[in-house]
């Protein structure tokens, strides 16, 4: 029921995915029954009556929906009913409710938020985007192990490298809470260190894990995504701009062009999670289209097959 356009993106989405995937739809029933049409047989449906607004307050988050779809696919996760969670809700209520209805791996403080990027180089995973405003050094510690361990188990990397964002490569650069943290992912035997990156080489391929606080992380995600909307801008003002015999000529490389216009569609990366808790859930962008919103399935589904947070409960990589 969350995002911008409800069920009429996820029951798409659903639909298009309900030959390969599992899906338990979670929200008003009569809803999801007009968008899906003659096709409603093949969805499993869990009703609820309560959908979160984005005006909502946490108390009322916690408190006062208790039926709420957000809530209740949580609750389903939490009885090992379904093995993970998709939402295009808010993202404050998103993680104020997993926190509530799910546990914490056993060594980690607070969920980061984790997405992968394409870089020129392949790609990279990126941690903390934006629930961890203000980090410790052993918060910093604990997105590198969780980075390491997505990017193995979901990326298919043996040894992941992992770096932090800063404002320089040398070793005196930055804020203190980097240093100190950079001494501690350097000690840190099960963990492939590769120092700092800054934020102009992060899709040079120098780095598979990318760990930053929430803050920093958040302004970076934030940056990356304007700067693909820039790029397309000037794209499409560029073929617009050329005559009709200018046109013409590009027509050898329409193939290329349109391969281009597709690199650049965000909806192909849509898709953050919410690593550390005893769940897979993943957030997806609350403008995501069907096949955005397919992408984020497509990550949860990646992250349950990879047993993420088994393994992080395992300890694996400490």
């Amino acid at each position: 029921m969350g995002g911008d356009g409800g069920p009429a993106v996820t029951v798409a989405a659903a639909l298009g995915l309900a030959d390969r995937a599992d899906l338990t739809l979670v929200g008003g029933a009569a809803e999801i029954g007009r968008v899906a049409g003659s096709r409603v047989r093949e969805l499993r449906i869990h009703p609820t009556t309560e959908v979160l607004s984005p005006g909502d307050s946490l108390a009322d988050v916690l408190r006062r929906r208790p039926d709420s779809s957000m809530r209740q696919a949580l609750v389903l996760l939490a009885r090992g009913e379904v093995d993970g969670v998709v939402s295009g809700g808010d993202t404050a209520a998103l993680m104020a409710l997993s926190r509530a209805q799910l546990t914490m791996v056993p060594g980690i403080d607070r969920p980061a938020i984790g997405k992968y990027l394409q870089g020129m180089a392949g790609g990279f995973w990126m941690l903390d985007l934006g629930a961890n405003l203000d980090c410790s050094v052993e918060q910093l510690h604990q997105f590198a192990r969780m980075g390491t361990i997505l990017a193995r188990h979901v990326s298919g990397i043996a040894t992941p490298r992992v770096a932090l964002l800063n404002i320089g490569t040398e070793p005196h650069k930055g804020p203190e809470l980097q240093r100190l943290a950079a001494e501690r992912l350097a000690a840190d035997p099960s963990l492939h260190y590769a120092g700092f990156v800054e934020g102009n080489r992060l899709f040079e391929g120098v780095a598979d894990v990318v760990v930053a606080d929430g803050f920093a992380g958040n302004i970076a995600l934030k940056a990356i995504e304007g700067a693909a909307r820039m790029a397309g801008h000037l794209l499409r003002g560029w073929i617009q701009g050329l005559g009709p015999l200018q046109r013409l000529s590009l027509l050898p490389v329409r193939g290329d062009l349109a391969q281009l216009r597709h690199g650049l569609n965000p909806q192909r990366y849509n898709g953050a999670s919410l690593v550390g808790l005893s769940g897979v859930v993943v957030k997806s962008h609350g403008s995501a289209d069907a096949e955005g919103f397919q992408s984020a399935i497509d990550e949860a589904i990646l992250e349950i097959r990879g047993r993420i947070p088994e393994r992080l409960a395992a300890g694996e990589g400490r």
